[in-house]
């Protein structure tokens, strides 16, 4: 009691005092600070009598002076006395409410000292903070309406709050604004506008602790702002002018919000959806940014409430805009990679894989960086499938995306490979990668196998236990990619050893003779770079430098005996010593990685060697086979590798295991030679071994042991083989071992014929007669299968290829004398399927033996062409005829590779052409895919002058070269007499084969990808322009060259049987008409050919005088009339390559053409006038060309469009005027027709605005619209900015030529003309797929990503994917633009207004280029389609007179199709 005395003493005293306050600011001070003690000892709810002392210091601490004092610390003793009044006084209110306001200011007015955490009066400000949190007095100032007071105490806090602030003080402002907010009966929207204006990431004005504050206050407080939140953010969603000072970004307000109170936004879903689709960039990428940050924050699941924004968050993948593909690619890679394993990932990574196909190259690499990004940080995230088709971009066409793709999937293996060695994944998984990379052959593909496909640290005992499993799942294609590589390798170690030792030891290197030899090394060293010109550059500059070290450790490299780490240590001296700034750096980076033996090692070898024999202990054949293919490939490029390793292969050919002895045979027979001192000890014993696998063992090793046994010995095998020969005749007459002993002998001839020309005959003759004369009983079986071949036709076959190998010998072939008795052999088994048509045998054994023989003459061609007479060549070209379809398979793909490896003549192409009705759709996809091949490879080859095997024709690098072959071929064995048959449908398949060939050589690559909305940089669009220049003159030299070869044709007789040179004649006639069909332009062909020369063998050119008169006489055959091309012309092709020619009258259009496809009035009018004539209501055609113009003309064209109109739209086609040309349509229209108008009741019709229509031939097929075109259209806006929706229409397949062209044509863009004969489908006509590689693009008519259509649909993707191509009419309404004033070349930049018949409305839009040499304009439509026309022969105006001026350009640029 005696203390609670004293207290009331001083505060009596002190409000005393305080009555006059005193003079100086410290008496004022310490009388305050006295106070404060004083209260702050006090209990709350004192008695009467104390709160009666208390009354004078009450009534004097709220006087104006003290309340109003200026200084700083006077005014805080005052705060803090009056707190503590409150306090004591609670629940009571000490004073009246205009006091109480002019306290709540003085103590809000405190609160801006709490930012001064140093500061001496900080914990007084605390303890009136924490004092105003605890007894809620702060409640007070809500009944009191001090609302701008309660704004600017939420602003102190926010503004203030910082982290070097205890945990009490931020708790203690997070109470008071609690209450505050929760006891407000009506939440005011400017203070919401302050908590919300201090969300948002990266704010430099506001602290972390202020933003995570307004968080945490609206989390507890969801319930009181959800309203005034949602009627923000809706408010700036829809542009409300009040919020737009508040300078609040909502985007981070609902990021914010997301993080601390996520049930709040659900009312804003379909608003953010909504900006997600709107047609404003800035907001949809914000938007699109938002929602990607939302979905990344670790630990954050997709609600259901989220799920629509989700959606279309994934769906903004197919935006139209590049720029928001990007941004959902990166988003969406932040939403993997803070959780790979969320419910959505497969979602997401679906929506990926749709992309890998996006016509843009970044957005291609940024998906494969995604993708690889997640991969690698959870390899088990990603399925392996998907990691496929993310290889599939190792074969896109652009190097950037190819390279990117190549690193990154060497990554994913280097991270499969840490984590298969410590358990954490299954191995063999993704085995598959190395080989997908080696297929790229690209020129840092070296570096891409030793340095990123393996951890540096990784020892080589572990590289090779996996690239044993690489060989265990590896294809043909791929080693032969690594055998390509090796080869490479090979040459270029040779050449620089070379080049090495004539720096070594000629020190005057200055001579002629020896600078001639180092250029050339030079020269051939460049090749193995991929710009060979800039290589040979830098080999001069290398030559100079002088630094001792570097050709030490250049000459180290090149030393097989080098190991991995010396090489490696080695190459890294070699780079510090020049320095990554030199200008050699990267080339001798590249130089020391090709010609060292980093790839692989004498370790390498002795590691497989050593893992043969686990792998076979293990009883793992699959494994033990990988090793010992490895081994033969090692020991074929780097033979130098297998020193030292003699012993093991000796004992792997003692081995009872028919692999390793196999795979040791092989590596002897191409590696004995280096190995062979090592061998020499143990001679006698390897010569006993690999005789007896000559005579007991199996084709193979016998095959491999006659060549191991020439190159272990000295004289090439000479005597250990004449030894061998001996006995191997004299088992033929005991018929042991036959199949062994053939193989043997045939290779025998190969490796040592000197020792095989002593019993020659004897072989021969055995063959003949006690083999191939033999006679089997032959069944008449139909169902006969082709594995149901007899053991006597085998040992026909094995006989055969026997004396074929007789003739191939591998030094001094043309020295061999008798191979015409041979080649008889061979015409016969391929005329009768035996050697004599009176020996019997099955219909399969006679198939096999004529594809024996077949390839037999393939093989010998090589150096026997000029041997193979006409007939036999003939009888292998129809090889494909033979009745079972796998015979044709065999020899088609045997052409094919040997013209590939150009050791086959070209004109064996012309098998391709026969008896196309007998492939089954595959594989007639996959003939006609080799087929392209062929001709792309001799295009190379022309344009790179590269020599082709042929019989010395300097036309035999030209892919034309083919055409001579085939109409000699075809007019003797498929073609009727032109002059007794008359049947048209006998010379269909004859069309059929030249119209394929003549298709597949005038359609090449035409230019660039189109692509829209990118600006390309200049230098890029030059390249372009140029590209397709050349590719221009290209196709006028092929069509002209075809031109001539047939004219030349046409002038020749034929040598072979004179009579056939009418059919020749007649063929070339055909082909003619074709071409100039299917010649990109007409003057490609009018300039006159010249004459070419013709193969010998097969033409006789005539004299000049002979030519006169044969032309004279013969003039044009009934083949190249109008009539009976146009019966051709309206043949459908199908997919095998057969075609139809009964089109009943209601299908002359087929259901493409009906559904998608606007058929061009000339098509029409062929259908039309070829079913005249079928049905003879056709008068025969002359041969003036006038007339058959006239005929065309005949038709009723405008008629035709009219008619079509009406049953379109059931509306008379009133044409407006245009460019000051009055529309004569009405004038043109007979009374009749104006009568049929106006019983159509068209005033009673409403015209009713309806998007671009879908091409249809007719209103009828409406039913016959894609089921998407129906759907619910509240779902119509959702994907209005996607290019794969607003871009895509339905793919041209046009009847006829067109079909054939699009099914067969490689990487080709066909432009499918449906415009009659002015205009051309614009940017639907790119058929192949933007991200396939020019090398290794995939079969045509395989359905790409790309080819597909969206389903979903929207107002906006009507109106552009639905556009209704133009029925534009020569003649119809044209534009003059000269009476306008207006040149019609100098028009880009400006905006037109283009008429569209088929909707009968005009539709705007802008021009962006123009093509000068084909007098073509492409227009870009505002609603984002793109088309190209010839403007002359359309119908437009000008919208406005103020273009935008830009650059003229020089050629067509293309746009990208949307379809890609």
């Amino acid at each position: 009691m005696g203390e609670e005395k004293k207290l009331e003493e001083k505060l009596k005293e002190v409000g005393s005092k305080l009555e006059t306050l005193p003079s100086t600011k410290d008496g004022v001070v310490k009388l305050l600070k006295q106070a404060a003690t004083c209260l702050s000892e006090m209990d709350q709810s004192p008695p009467a009598s104390v709160s009666e002392s208390m009354q004078p210091f009450l009534d004097a601490i709220v006087k104006p002076e003290l309340l109003k004092h200026q200084d700083r610390d006077v005014k805080l003793l005052v705060a803090t006395c009056i707190c503590e009044i409150t306090r004591i006084t609670a629940p009571e209110a000490p004073y009246s409410d205009d006091v109480l306001k002019d306290i709540f200011h003085l103590i809000v007015g405190t609160f801006s000292g709490l930012s001064d955490t140093g500061g001496p009066s900080f914990g007084r400000r605390v303890v009136i903070l924490e004092t105003l949190a605890k007894y809620r007095s702060c409640v007070v100032m809500l009944d009191l309406e001090c609302n701008d007071l309660v704004n600017k105490m939420f602003s102190t806090f926010f503004t203030v709050a910082s982290d070097d602030h205890q945990e009490s003080v931020l708790s203690s402002m997070q109470t008071i604004m609690i209450v505050l907010i929760e006891e407000s009966e009506d939440f005011r929207e400017d203070l919401l506008l302050v908590i919300l204006s201090v969300l948002g990431r990266n704010r430099s004005d506001i602290s972390m602790s202020a933003r995570k504050l307004a968080m945490k206050v609206i989390e507890l407080c969801a319930g009181k702002l959800e309203a005034g939140i949602k009627q923000f953010l809706i408010s700036s969603m829809s542009g409300d002018s009040r919020l737009a000072n508040s300078k609040i970004d909502y985007h981070e307000v609902i990021y914010d919000l997301y993080r601390c109170a996520p049930q709040i936004l659900s009312g804003v879903v379909p608003y953010l959806t909504g900006e997600l689709l709107t047609d404003q960039l800035d907001t949809r990428l914000k938007a699109v940014g938002l929602v990607g940050d939302l979905f990344s924050l670790p630990g954050s699941a997709i609600t259901e409430a989220f799920q629509p924004i989700f959606s279309e968050f994934l769906k903004r993948l197919s935006d139209r805009v590049v720029t928001i593909r990007m941004c959902v690619l990166e988003c969406v890679k932040g939403c993997l990679l803070s959780n790979p394993f969320r419910a959505e990932a497969a979602q997401i990574i679906s929506a990926l894989c749709d992309r890998l196909l996006d016509y843009d190259e970044n957005v291609r690499k940024q998906v494969v960086d995604v993708i690889c990004d997640v991969a690698c940080h959870a390899l088990n995230s990603v399925p392996v499938e998907t990691i496929k088709l993310v290889a599939e971009r190792l074969r896109d066409k652009s190097q950037l995306v190819k390279r990117y793709t190549m690193e990154r999937m060497a990554e994913i293996f280097r991270v499969y490979c840490v984590k298969s060695s410590d358990g954490s994944i299954n191995p063999g998984e993704y085995d598959w990668i190395p080989g997908r990379i080696l297929r790229c052959l690209s020129d840092t593909i070296e570096s891409v196998l030793c340095g990123s496909l393996f951890q540096t640290e990784f020892a080589v005992k572990d590289r090779c236990k996996y690239w044993v499993r690489i060989f265990s799942v590896i294809d043909k294609v791929e080693v032969k990619a690594l055998e390509k590589i090796l080869e490479q390798k090979q040459r270029l170690q040779q050449e620089m050893q070379r080049y090495l030792l004539l720096r070594q030891s000629h020190q005057d290197r200055d001579t002629p003779e020896i600078q001639k030899k180092v250029l050339f090394c030079f020269r051939i060293m460049s090749r193995s770079f991929a710009e060979p010109a800039k290589a040979e550059e830098n080999f001069h500059i290398v030559d100079q430098l002088k630094d001792a070290n570097i050709w030490k450790i250049l000459t180290n490299l090149l030393d097989p005996s080098t190991s991995f780490h010396q090489a490696c240590t080695g190459r890294d001296d070699l780079l510090k010593i020049l320095g990554e700034k030199h200008r050699l750096y990267d080339f001798l980076s590249s130089l020391s990685m090709k010609c060292s033996y980093l790839l692989f090692n004498k370790e390498h070898v002795k590691e497989i060697l050593s893992d043969v024999n686990t792998h076979n202990s293990a009883g793992n054949m699959h494994f033990t086979r990988s090793c010992m293919d490895l081994l033969v490939i090692l020991a074929r490029f780097s033979p130098l590798l297998l020193g030292g390793s003699g012993e093991e292969l000796i004992n792997f050919l003692k081995d009872d295991n028919e692999i390793i002895k196999e795979g040791a045979l092989h590596v002897l027979a191409k590696a004995g030679g280096t190995i062979r001192e090592q061998l020499a000890e143990s001679s006698s014993a390897i010569d006993l071994i690999l005789e007896r696998l000559c005579l007991e063992g199996s084709r193979r090793q016998a095959k491999y042991a006659v060549h191991a046994l020439a190159t272990i010995t000295k004289d090439d095998g000479l005597k250990s083989l004449s030894v061998l020969y001996k006995r191997l005749v004299d088992m033929l007459e005991e018929k042991r071992h036959l199949p062994a002993v053939l193989q043997s002998l045939g290779c025998i001839a190969q490796a040592a014929m000197p020792v095989f020309e002593t019993r020659e005959n004897e072989i021969e003759k055995f063959i003949k007669n006690k083999i191939l004369e033999c006679s089997s009983k032959s069944e008449d079986n139909t169902k006969a299968c082709w594995d149901d071949r007899s053991e006597l036709c085998l040992l026909k076959i094995y006989g055969i290829k026997t004396l074929v190998n007789s003739y191939l010998p591998v030094k001094d072939v043309q020295l061999r004398r008798g191979i015409d008795s041979h080649l008889e052999i061979l015409r016969n088994i391929l005329l009768f399927g035996e050697i004599s048509k009176d020996i019997e045998s099955s219909s399969v054994d006679k198939a096999h033996l004529r594809l024996a023989s077949a390839k037999a003459v393939l093989r010998l061609s090589k150096h026997w062409d000029h041997k193979i007479s006409v007939d036999l060549l003939h009888l292998t070209l129809r090889t494909p005829e033979i009745a079972f379809p796998q015979a044709r398979k065999l020899f088609l793909s045997k052409v094919h590779q040997y013209i590939k490896d150009r050791v086959l003549d070209p004109k064996y192409a012309c098998a391709f052409l026969f008896n196309m009705t007998g492939s089954k759709p595959l594989d007639f996809e996959e003939e006609k895919q080799n087929l392209a091949d062929i001709i792309q490879m001799l295009q190379q080859a022309k344009t790179r002058h590269v020599p082709v095997q042929s019989d010395a024709n300097p036309l035999a690098v030209y892919p034309e070269y083919i055409l001579p072959y085939l109409v000699h071929a075809l007019a003797h064995q498929s073609c009727p007499n032109v002059d007794e048959c008359k049947d048209i449908k006998a010379f269909e398949p004859i069309y059929r084969q030249v119209y394929l060939i003549l298709t597949m050589l005038v359609h090449k690559d035409e230019g660039v990808k189109l692509e829209a909305g990118i600006n390309k940089e200049k230098e890029k669009e030059k390249e372009k322009e140029n590209e397709k220049e050349k590719d221009n003159d290209k196709d006028k030299e092929s069509n002209s060259l075809i031109v001539s070869i047939f004219q030349s044709i046409k002038c020749s007789e034929d040598v072979v049987d004179r009579e056939k040179s009418k059919n020749s004649h007649a063929i070339s006639e055909l082909g003619l008409s074709i071409i100039k069909r299917l010649a990109p332009k007409e003057d490609d062909l009018q300039t006159l050919p010249s004459p070419v020369s013709l193969p010998p063998l097969l033409y006789k050119i005539y004299e000049y005088k002979e030519c006169e008169d044969a032309v004279a006489n013969e003039g044009k055959t009934w083949l190249a009339e109008e009539s009976v091309l146009t019966h051709f012309d309206s043949l459908k092709f199908e997919t095998n390559g057969t075609a139809s020619s009964d089109i009943a009258g209601d299908e002359v259009l087929n259901d493409s053409e009906r559904e998608a496809n606007e058929v061009t009035l000339g098509k029409m009018i062929k259908q039309l006038k070829s079913q005249g004539n079928k049905g003879g209501k056709t008068k025969k055609n002359k041969s003036s060309a006038a007339k058959v113009k006239d005929a065309e003309n005949d038709v009723d064209i405008l008629k035709m469009v009219r008619e079509i109109n009406l049953d379109n739209m059931g509306l008379s086609n009133m044409f407006e005027s245009s460019n000051g040309h009055k529309d004569l349509s009405g004038k043109i229209m007979s009374e009749s027709e104006h009568q049929k108008v106006k019983k159509g009741n068209v005033s009673d019709m409403t015209p009713v605005p309806v998007p671009k229509r879908r091409r249809s031939s007719s209103a009828h097929n409406s039913s016959r619209f894609p089921r998407s075109l129906s759907k619910d259209p509240s779902r119509a806006s959702e994907d209005d900015s996607s290019p794969d929706l607003k871009g895509k229409k339905s793919k041209s397949k046009s009847a006829g030529s067109e079909l054939l062209v699009s099914s067969i044509q490689k990487k080709k863009n066909v432009s499918s003309k449906l415009k009659g004969k002015s205009s051309e489908l614009g940017d639907n006509g790119k058929e192949n797929e933007v991200g396939e590689s020019d090398e290794d693009s995939p079969m045509p008519g395989v359905l790409m990503e790309t080819d597909k259509v969206n389903t979903t649909n929207s107002p906006q993707s009507l109106t552009g994917s639905m556009k209704k191509r133009r029925r534009s009419v020569a003649g119809l309404a044209k534009c003059t633009t000269k009476k306008s004033g207006i040149n019609i070349e100098e028009i880009m930049g400006y905006r037109i207004k283009v008429w569209w018949p088929m909707d009968k409305k005009f539709y705007e839009g802008t021009i962006k280029s123009y093509d000068p040499l084909k007098r073509k304009h492409v227009i870009l439509y505002d609603d984002g389609d793109i088309e190209v026309l010839r403007l002359e022969k359309e119908r437009w105006e000008l919208v406005d007179n103020g273009p935008k001026r830009t650059k003229k350009s020089n050629s067509f640029k293309r746009t990208p199709s949307k379809d890609m």
